[in-house]
């Protein structure tokens, strides 16, 4: 891969190579397949975020169930 291309994002190389007038039928699907796994990738991307932002919320909640426990045992003299 060339050094401009290199550079570019997956969707500026997509929108490069639609913006070329006589771009062959290849180039076309090949810049919609890129489009397709590009946005695919972001939406896996922006779930494994939410999953994770999840984990560590439910992984909290038990840590403070168990101080909550571990008080309430202390404290009752048991």
């Amino acid at each position: 891969m060339s050094a401009f291309y290199a550079a570019m994002s997956d969707l500026e190389i997509v929108g490069h190579v639609n913006a070329i007038p006589d771009a062959s039928e290849l180039s076309q699907a090949l810049a919609a397949r890129v489009r397709a796994l590009t946005t695919e990738r972001d939406r896996l991307a922006r779930e494994l975020t939410k999953a994770r932002q999840q984990t560590l919320s439910l992984e909290l909640g038990v840590a403070l169930d168990k101080v909550a426990a571990y008080e309430d045992i202390t404290s009752s003299g048991g």
